[in-house]
């Protein structure tokens, strides 16, 4: 637990931290100690989850080899955004299918049927947020792919799910001028010793995923280190100070719910 930090001008970078009545919380989450779930033939780890306390959004890692899918679902309050870091894949909705490819990310509506199909000849490898928490999804109630299981009740919209490149960007590429209300995300390539500043509204939720490389987090007078497919949950309010600590590039993506103002300043 933190103090309830002041909020200062410099706050608003990334995020806007509010006048609190609660105290920060701050975990880091070691990919190690991930639990594992399965959906179709893909095999996937959640790293943020409700029964670790989160409220407001998810973490899951998954790898999927050439010919798997990820069966079709839809989440009845929740959105989903998808970002494929190795190999390829198609977004399948019904008997619709769109190619997405390693840097490219996928946002999709509530209510939307999707689900993955690995293409190309090397193994996906993906991280996906929902958002708020969907626990079915966990449970095997949302695998179309079981025996005897109803087909996914949902909608197919042309044009609902958004296909963004996220790769070259340094800044968020997915938020509310893009229709997203209920998250916002970002990707950051940090040089050797550069830092990032970012806060977390009170109540408001936020990870951090460290892709490539390490960062030390420092928030009021405690450090937290992040190595590479660690994540780092924070629920406000919090300021915090980012660092890659790595010798290389660290590359770092940033999911804050609800979106606060400040991701359009980036």
């Amino acid at each position: 637990m933190l103090p309830c930090p002041l909020i200062t001008a410099a706050a608003l970078t990334l995020g806007l931290a509010s006048a609190c009545a609660a105290q920060a919380q701050i975990r880091v989450l070691k990919f190690s100690e991930a639990t594992p779930f399965r959906m179709g033939k893909v095999t996937s780890y959640r790293l943020v989850h409700p029964e670790m306390g989160a409220r407001r959004l998810t973490l899951n890692y998954s790898r999927s080899e050439p010919g798997n899918e990820f069966s079709q679902h839809a989440h009845d309050n929740s959105d989903d955004t998808i970002l494929i870091f190795e190999g390829q894949g198609d977004l399948r909705q019904g008997d619709s299918r769109r190619g997405f490819r390693a840097g490219q990310s996928a946002f999709v509506p509530a209510g939307q049927i999707h689900g993955t199909i690995t293409t190309g000849t090397g193994t996906a490898v993906m991280i996906s947020f929902q958002t708020p928490p969907d626990m079915a999804l966990y449970t095997g109630a949302r695998d179309s792919s079981r025996p005897g299981a109803a087909a996914p009740k949902g909608l197919i919209t042309p044009g609902a799910v958004k296909f963004v490149d996220f790769a070259g960007q340094n800044g968020f590429f997915v938020h509310p001028g893009m229709g997203a209300s209920r998250v916002a995300v970002a990707h950051w390539r940090l040089k050797p010793a550069e830092k990032l500043s970012t806060a977390v509204a009170s109540e408001g939720e936020q990870v951090l995923f460290v892709r490539k490389g390490a960062v030390i987090v420092t928030a009021e007078s405690k450090r937290y280190r992040a190595g590479e497919r660690d994540a780092m949950f924070i629920r406000g309010p919090a300021e915090l100070e980012i660092r890659n600590e790595s010798a290389g590039e660290t590359v770092l993506i940033q999911a804050q719910a609800p979106p606060h103002s400040g991701w359009e300043k980036r």
